[in-house]
């Protein structure tokens, strides 16, 4: 039996440059003679030869896709053809807290909606993990006794009024409302780092307002009481 060939790939549970094994593979070729243009994917089933984690890549090379980078030895630059390569699935970016059962516990739909936010971003969809991060806040902002119907503004205004939220998190979840506005209605696309910070802003939000609260009264429960202070007993006066 042959030996099947090794490629880099990105693992879906070790991550980025693990060796896999190529356990098979199929090749899509094109070429046209008149313009010389021409091109080809090879698609590949992998299993990583650390975890023997089996998942799919893709590696496309196009002749009209030029790019240019220094050659090490001359310090010159020159053009070369970049190969595409991508996985399914995806490594993840961002990993569910181990605490977002709660969310589900406390409403199946804020649950949903959260991990829609991670669902999104670990596909590499910025625009729509920017909408579901603000359409979490939505949700989150009626289970807590807000009308659904009035402005995010007017929502924040509603939970720093009901003692839900501090100024400091109405300005950060200012933030956040605006910014998956922007994406949902101003054709705004988050940079990575954009994007972390309002999943943060999301992330402290929920678990303050549905998960820390019960924790911290399951926490109450399991003090011991302090011990009851003994009273001493004055000393006898002893009268001359």
């Amino acid at each position: 039996m042959a030996t099947a060939s090794i490629v880099k790939g990105v693992c879906p549970e070790c991550g980025p440059d693990r060796f896999a094994d190529v356990v098979g593979e199929h090749a899509v070729a094109s070429d046209d003679d008149e313009s010389g243009v021409w091109g080809r994917t090879d698609y590949r089933i992998l299993k990583c030869r650390g975890c023997e984690h089996v998942y799919f890549q893709t590696d496309s090379i196009f002749s009209e896709d030029i790019d240019h980078r220094r050659n090490p030895h001359s310090g010159e630059w020159e053009p070369y053809m970049p190969h595409k390569i991508a996985h399914y699935p995806s490594s993840s970016k961002r990993k569910l807290p181990e605490w977002a059962f709660g969310l589900d516990v406390a409403d199946n739909d804020l649950g949903s909606l959260f991990g829609d936010i991670y669902g999104a971003l670990n596909a590499d969809l910025q625009v729509p993990a920017a909408i579901a991060a603000r359409t979490t806040f939505d949700r989150a902002s009626e289970l807590l006794g807000v009308d659904p119907a009035i402005t995010f503004d007017e929502k924040l205004e509603a939970l720093i009024s009901g003692g839900k939220i501090s100024k400091d998190e109405q300005e950060a979840l200012s933030v956040l409302t605006d910014a998956g506005s922007a994406a949902a209605h101003r054709g705004w696309r988050p940079k990575p780092r954009e994007l972390e910070t309002m999943i943060q802003i999301v992330e402290n939000f929920l678990h303050r307002s549905f998960i820390l609260g019960d924790a911290a009264k399951q926490l109450k429960a399991t003090i011991p009481p302090k011990p009851k202070r003994k009273h001493k007993r004055k000393p006898k006066s002893s009268a001359p």
